[in-house]
């Protein structure tokens, strides 16, 4: 039986390794969402408007990111995918490495060791929460998109944090705000954590971005530019669509008298899409609040959570608080995962509801895959914010199942 398990899982492992040749092969000759970096960084190059083409909803910096990307597009079109892509999959041993080394005090390898702190690549605790986000990670290939760097960046914050590299964390937390905004909530968790220094260097990197961007643009220009960006992008109106993860689509979507798509309506009330927005806003507020007393309250008392695992809870939100969630954002949930899967199932929890939650999330997550149920049914989950609501079960799962460790309690 042991040995019938170690062939599934290298041919599982297999199995992987061919799905992300596929992609490779296949997307390095689309254009994906790169194509929206290609002409971010040529509009620069060519002195035009950036935000002339529809693609970029990006902050200003992200355009002079962009750059070095256009030129080396306009060299080989093909091989600069390549190579993104295959960045994005070496991203992911980083990814898993690290991972493991904050949240499980282990150290990924290849092979069997004799060491006890060595975990192979095979292992179920790495492979199959790896194998829970791989639609989100194929989502994030075949799009030619940036998230997995991002969540690596985000899991270097944190690392320098935990070890107290502050300068370093800051800079890279703040080039990736810069960036892409979402990390944002990362900064806002360190506030909360006291990690002041990093928080302010992080500040202070944003500001040396803007500051680029000036000498780049020329003031007027650059103003203009974050202007349009806070505007028309950061705070424009809620993108309402099945492929809208976020919490604020299916917020809208069941108090106000909006379709996600498929013209399908669930709403029970039919209040001003305005007032809809603030609920969720307040719906977000009120448990954040509760999950950050509860974090405080534990480390005054009993000390369940360990300093990644309150991360990897933050990690795993920043997709639904965030305004805009696309499928390939929930790679973040990737670390929650890991985390949840060894508190049910390494260490046994005997909570049998637990684990049928935790099934119940990766059901809602998983079955709403195009490949597995056609590409109708998908969106009709999607409609109906099953990605969203697995985060959200996935979360209150992992808090829930460390609150009762060992029959203790919160208050």
């Amino acid at each position: 039986m042991k040995r019938n398990l170690e062939v599934l899982k290298k041919v599982l492992l297999a199995l992987v390794a061919l799905a992300f040749l596929f992609e490779l092969v296949r997307d390095c000759q689309r254009d994906g969402d790169f194509i929206g970096y290609v002409n971010a960084g040529n509009a620069v190059l060519n002195g035009t408007n950036i935000y002339s083409d529809y693609l970029n909803t990006w902050p200003p910096f992200f355009s002079i990111f962009s750059v070095p990307i256009a030129l080396f597009d306009s060299i080989s079109p093909i091989g600069t995918r390549l190579i993104w892509l295959m960045m994005i999959i070496v991203s992911w041993f980083f990814i898993i490495q690290c991972t493991l080394r904050l949240g499980l005090g282990r150290r990924l390898r290849w092979f069997n060791t004799t060491d006890s702190t060595d975990i192979k690549i095979t292992d179920w605790a790495v492979l199959l929460p790896f194998l829970f986000v791989l639609r989100f990670v194929i989502d994030d290939l075949s799009n030619i998109q940036i998230n997995s760097f991002m969540l690596l960046a985000c899991l270097f914050v944190v690392k320098q944090h935990i070890n107290g590299g502050w300068l370093i964390g800051g800079v890279v937390l703040g080039l990736i705000i810069a960036l892409k905004v979402y990390p944002i909530f990362l900064l806002f968790f360190l506030v909360y954590k006291s990690s002041y220094k990093l928080v302010a260097t992080g500040v202070a990197t944003i500001a040396f971005t803007v500051l680029l961007s000036i000498l780049v643009f020329d003031v007027e220009v650059a103003l203009s530019y974050y202007q349009d960006w806070i505007g028309n992008k950061a705070l424009a109106p809620t993108i309402i669509t099945h492929k809208n993860q976020s919490f604020f689509p299916l917020s809208e979507a069941f108090f106000a008298n909006q379709t996600r798509g498929l013209n399908i309506y669930y709403n029970l009330f039919d209040m001003p899409i305005s007032v809809a927005k603030r609920i969720a806003y307040g719906v977000i507020g009120f448990f954040g609040l509760v999950v950050l007393a509860i974090f405080y309250q534990d480390k005054r008392t009993f000390k369940r959570f360990r300093e990644f695992e309150q991360f990897s809870v933050v990690l795993a939100v920043i997709p639904i608080i965030s305004p805009l969630a696309w499928k390939y954002y929930f790679v973040f949930l990737f670390p929650l995962y890991v985390m949840v899967y060894h508190q049910l199932f390494t260490l046994n929890h005997h909570r049998v509801f637990l684990k049928v939650a935790f099934f119940l999330s990766l059901a809602l997550s998983i079955l709403s895959t195009d490949g597995l149920l056609g590409v109708w049914f998908s969106d009709v989950l999607e409609v109906f914010g099953c990605i969203t609501l697995a985060t959200i079960v996935l979360v209150v799962t992992f808090l829930s199942s460390k609150l009762i460790q060992n029959e203790s309690r919160l208050w």
